[in-house]
C-alpha cells in the first residue's frame, strides 16, 4: 500500500535535545538506511540549523558570543553514537555526518540527529511490538507548520531506504519505488510537509 503525502504536515522543532539547547531543522539531508531483517546501517550526511541563530544571523543579529557558543556545543557533543562529523559552519548552521550499524531489539528505536535518545528526532528507526520495522519521520499538527514557514529556509534532499530482498514493504509513501536495478525506496524532500513512513516487515515474517 502506498501511502500519500497530502494533508500530511511535518513541522520538526526540537523542543529538548541533550545536544544542542534550542531547536534544530534539518536543511539539507541526504540518508541512506538500509535493512536486513532487524539489522540496519545509517548513513546520514546533512546540514541541520539552529532555528533561532538562522533567523537571527538572516536579520543580522547574530553575534560573535553566539557563535562562539554554538562551537562550543559543537565540540562537546561531537562524540554522540555513530557521528562522524559535528561542526558548527558559521550562521546557525550546522555540518553534520552520521554513520551507524546495529541490530533493532524488540521496542527499540534509535534517530537522527539526536541519536542518544528516541525521541525528537527528524527521523527514527523502531521496531514495534508486532516485530516490524517502522522508519519515519514525525507527523505534526497542521497548525505548527505556520512556525517553519517563517525560517529562513526549507529543507531540501533525499531519502533512501532499502530493504533486503527478503525483506516485505508493508506501507510506505515513496516518491519512488524500487526500479529494476535499483531496490531503494526514494523520499525526496522538498517541503516541510514532505513526511518518510516506511513499514517492513523483516524477513519476510
Amino acid at each position: 500500500m502506498k501511502l500519500t503525502k497530502a494533508g500530511v504536515r511535518l513541522p520538526f522543532i526540537l523542543s529538548a535535545t541533550v545536544f544542542l539547547t534550542g531547536c534544530l531543522a534539518p536543511e539539507t539531508i541526504n540518508a541512506d538506511i538500509t535493512t536486513n531483517g532487524n539489522d540496519y546501517t545509517l548513513r546520514i550526511e546533512s546540514t541541520m540549523a539552529d532555528a533561532r541563530a538562522a533567523m537571527a544571523a538572516a536579520e543580522g543579529r547574530l553575534s560573535a558570543q553566539d557563535d562562539e557558543g554554538a562551537r562550543r556545543m559543537a565540540a562537546n557533543d561531537a562524540d554522540m553514537p555513530g557521528f562522524e562529523r559535528f561542526e558548527y559552519i558559521g550562521e546557525g548552521r550546522f555540518e553534520l555526518v552520521v554513520d551507524l550499524a546495529g541490530t533493532l531489539a524488540e521496542g527499540e528505536s534509535i534517530g537522527f540527529p539526536n541519536t542518544r535518545t528516541n525521541t525528537d528526532n527528524y527521523l527514527r528507526l523502531e521496531r514495534l511490538e508486532d516485530g516490524t520495522i517502522e522508519i519515519s519521520s514525525p507527523e505534526i499538527p497542521a497548525n505548527n507548520l505556520a512556525q517553519l514557514e517563517q525560517l529562513p529556509f526549507t529543507p531540501t534532499g533525499t531519502v533512501r531506504v532499502t530493504p533486503a530482498a527478503n525483506d516485505r514493504v508493508l506501507d510506505h509513501n515513496a516518491d519512488r519505488a524500487p526500479a529494476m536495478l535499483d531496490r531503494a525506496y526514494v523520499w525526496n524532500v522538498e517541503a516541510w510537509e514532505d513526511r518518510i513512513f516506511i513499514r517492513i516487515e523483516p524477513n519476510g515474517g
